[in-house]
């Protein structure tokens, strides 16, 4: 895949919400959506699934890099927490969390394209919120850039999280 793959220069945005936004305590629930942790030891195979059908469109390719084993090792650290969520039973995205003993940081979410613009963006992510303050960490962090969804600064930012810092990053992508 390598030979596939060039580096390209983006912008990369690192994000922090400081406080609980006051989203948590009103929990709107969508009638047939569910959030759930994904039980361990999580597949490579299965973690993939959910990691390509979200992050194709967008370029995520360090985790399809990482060497199988570097990978299990990776998503089942006991630090790391993968979800899935589902609307109508339907497999319909993923987060996945690093918590810290600080922070916890929302290192990938996303949802399925075939759900993407149809109200369901919004109500995840605030699931996503919720979830990475469960554990009341101090601060929850994120970052995306400019090779993400083109809403998902604003979105974020619209949900609580502060622009901290940007920086310009190499990023590999796929060449077509």
């Amino acid at each position: 895949m390598n030979d596939k793959l060039l580096e390209i220069t983006t912008e990369v945005y690192y994000l922090k919400m400081n406080n609980k936004p006051s989203f948590i305590d009103e929990k709107n629930k969508i009638a047939n959506t569910r959030f759930n942790k994904l039980p361990s030891p999580i597949k490579t195979n299965d973690y993939l699934f959910y990691y390509k059908t979200v992050g194709e469109a967008y370029n995520w390719l360090d985790r399809i890099l990482m060497e199988k084993s570097t990978l299990l090792e990776t998503i089942n650290d006991s630090k790391t927490t993968i979800f899935n969520y589902k609307i109508n039973n339907q497999e319909a995205g993923f987060a996945e969390f690093v918590r810290e003993k600080d922070y916890t940081e929302i290192l990938y979410f996303g949802l399925f394209n075939d759900f993407v613009g149809k109200g369901y963006g919004k109500h995840f992510l605030q699931e996503v919120i919720c979830e990475a303050w469960s554990n009341d960490p101090k601060w929850i962090q994120l970052n995306t850039c400019k090779l993400d969804h083109p809403n998902a600064l604003s979105t974020y930012q619209k949900n609580g999280f502060v622009l901290q810092e940007t920086k310009l990053e190499n990023r590999k992508v796929k060449k077509y």
